[in-house]
């Protein structure tokens, strides 16, 4: 968990420090710090902060500087470093709902994020996207919005699986609710042992109480049960939460599957917040946009990955075996290496390659 959320704020898929306490909030095994099951702000920053996940180790109070521990990092340091100028970074408080893509496409040559802006005409204001980076090739040289947002769209719009491709996920989700489900199942029971050992635990300081004579003693005991009581009192709580019911299914898989059947409706129906999570959940990483040949291939998140929808030509290799025939027509191979049969002839003498080329190859 700690290796998604520091990857996570790494690559922007949490974007503030306060969507990485967010997500380590909801991890049931990530310890909490207050009361309320909540992690003290000061804890992520120096969570994103610490070397020592890179493979690191430094001490500056003893003077002692950066350098390789002895132990494997969770993150390279290259993210590591990453983190710290996101932190110093910082999120924008300019955005702009005239702008949903600003900060999230990339100039192709120099790959800093595009800015965008309003400029003045003769008789009305046009929108455009722009890099601002110094010394970039594409410095100042801007691409209007409409052209940058409708290719966007058609990227976005090509992410759509085929109805087969569908079909499998949906029942790959079905499947995987299922398996949780017996392992709440079995989560539930552990939490009825436990409950029932609190129990007998309190059954045993009740006898106690009656048996002891000493006032101070019978306090203790009562210190005791009020604390079995609390304990008692969590764990039937979680044990009326553990499970979930056919319906619960229905409700989120017809949410994933709305997103994943077309990713397109969402961002054009949603939101201006919305917009920015279908483009968070759909790429791994910001894409990247060239001025004269369009957006190039992007990275997408694992589901669209596992649909083929990453936007590589791929074909299947050819129903040949990998030798080279011995008929001395053209044949077609696996390989380029292989169209060369001069490589494979045997040195005739008085023969020159070129004559040779037009022989048999073995």
């Amino acid at each position: 968990m700690v290796k998604e959320a520091l990857e996570g704020f790494a690559i922007g898929r949490f974007t503030s420090q306060a969507e990485v306490k967010r997500f380590l909030e909801a991890d049931p095994h990530f310890p909490k710090e207050l009361p309320n099951g909540g992690i003290r702000p000061m804890t992520i920053t120096r969570l994103l902060k610490k070397a020592v996940y890179a493979g690191y180790v430094e001490a500056p109070k003893w003077n002692i500087g950066l350098r390789q521990g002895h132990h494997e990092g969770l993150i390279t340091f290259e993210m590591h470093e990453t983190i710290l100028r996101n932190l110093h970074k910082g999120a924008r408080r300019d955005f702009k709902e005239d702008f949903p893509l600003r900060g999230f496409v990339s100039c192709n040559d120099c790959g800093q994020p595009y800015t965008a802006a309003w400029s003045k005409g003769c008789r009305r204001h046009y929108a455009y996207y722009l890099c601002d980076t110094p010394g970039c090739p594409s410095e100042r040289k801007s691409v209007p919005k409409a052209k940058i947002e409708d290719d966007f769209a058609e990227l976005l719009k090509s992410m759509q699986p085929s109805r087969p491709m569908f079909n499998l996920a949906t029942k790959m989700i079905k499947d995987a609710w299922s398996q949780r489900e017996a392992q709440a199942k079995a989560a539930k029971m552990t939490l009825q042992k436990q409950l029932a050992g609190v129990e007998r635990k309190i059954d045993d300081m009740l006898d106690r109480v009656i048996d002891a004579g000493s006032p101070s003693v019978v306090s203790a005991y009562e210190t005791r049960i009020e604390s079995l009581e609390r304990d008692k009192l969590v764990l039937a709580e979680k044990i009326a939460k553990s499970g979930s019911s056919r319906g619960q299914l229905e409700e989120f898989i017809e949410l994933a599957l709305a997103f994943l059947s077309s990713p397109w409706k969402i961002y054009e129906k949603g939101s201006y917040q919305l917009k920015h999570i279908v483009l968070r959940l759909a790429f791994l990483k910001p894409v990247t946009y060239c001025r004269e040949n369009g957006y190039r291939t992007p990275q997408v998140s694992v589901p669209f990955e596992f649909f083929g929808l990453n936007g590589k030509k791929c074909k299947m290799v050819l129903l040949e075996r990998i030798e080279l025939s011995t008929s001395p027509l053209p044949r077609e191979c696996s390989t380029s290496e292989l169209q060369q049969p001069a490589i494979f002839q045997i040195a005739t003498p008085g023969v020159t390659p070129d004559q040779a080329g037009s022989g048999r190859a073995f």
